[in-house]
């Protein structure tokens, strides 16, 4: 039975949320470029074609009219073709078309970049910026503490609830990408900031650890202005702090303790090793350490 393009993206958008559990924020990258490619199908052929209408070489001339016309990266190109992908794949297993007009598209190639970190001075100056005598400077504290030290991503903080806090084993519950759960160590650092936050947490209902001043879970955004703000107040004006480049901290601070990958790649919550590489970008005062300790026999 023939479905409309615009009732199988309302398909695949339940099916990215309940089925694959993606974060709002992927599932609406997601869905804003598939009613992109939708509009400018609909132009291109009078009317908006069915799945089984659709062909690589349109698919080709949205991407080339995308980089040339609206100057798009290879990043942002990259993220399309992955969402039309998964869009066509997923009528394929719906049995809307029988092959994916996207299966032959390839991927621009990405230009590496180095992942931005903080250095430990900046650390330092970082965590010291709240306040330590009122309850919103300890819950920010807490905050950026685990960050730094667990290396969680920002989904991840929002959904921790104080039962997944476990202060006599020192360890923390978190529930990562697809719903796969992961129990992170945490070092006295961690320990000790979020002791003083859950002294003077207000009461609520709310099951939430971090709370807003209405007693509420703290939203995603709530939590990048939280760690924006102090990266500014204690002068860190590196490219974008944010809760993802604390991640990002964390690994790197790992990597220097000369921490296994394998090892790394658990506490991150990676699934492929692949994800883990990136931050194996070093000093040059340590790669001349190393050529020190070669020996000859």
């Amino acid at each position: 039975m023939a479905v409309s393009y615009h009732d199988l993206l309302a398909q695949f958008e339940q099916w990215l949320r309940v089925e694959r559990n993606l974060a709002e924020r992927t599932r609406r990258a997601y869905i804003y470029d598939l009613e992109r490619l939708g509009e400018y199908l609909t132009v291109l052929h009078g009317r908006t074609p069915r799945p089984d209408q659709v062909g690589v070489e349109a698919i080709r001339e949205y991407l080339n009219h995308m980089q040339l016309d609206r100057a798009c990266k290879s990043t942002t190109l990259a993220r399309m073709i992955s969402s039309i992908r998964g869009f066509f794949d997923f009528a394929v297993e719906r049995g809307a078309i029988e092959q994916s007009p996207a299966a032959r598209l390839r991927t621009p190639k990405q230009p590496k970049r180095l992942p931005i970190y903080l250095v430990p001075q900046e650390v330092v100056r970082l965590l010291e910026s709240p306040a330590a005598d009122s309850t919103q400077g300890l819950r920010d504290r807490a905050i950026m503490t685990a960050l730094v030290f667990t290396g969680m991503r920002l989904s991840e903080v929002v959904g921790i609830d104080l039962g997944d806090l476990n202060l006599t084993h020192q360890t923390l519950r978190i529930m990562g990408k697809g719903r796969k759960e992961r129990i992170a160590p945490l070092n006295q650092i961690v320990i000790d900031a979020l002791n003083r936050y859950l002294q003077a947490r207000p009461l609520s209902d709310c099951q939430a650890l971090f709370l807003n001043k209405y007693g509420d879970r703290l939203t995603g955004r709530m939590i990048e202005k939280i760690v924006r703000t102090h990266a500014l107040k204690s002068g860190i004006f590196k490219d974008g702090i944010s809760p993802h480049k604390l991640r990002h901290t964390f690994a790197t601070m790992l990597h220097a303790s000369d921490v296994d990958l394998i090892e790394i790649q658990a506490l991150m919550g990676h699934a492929s090793i692949a994800s883990t590489q990136i931050y194996t970008h070093t000093s040059n005062s340590k790669l001349h350490d190393a050529v020190k300790k070669l020996e000859l026999q």
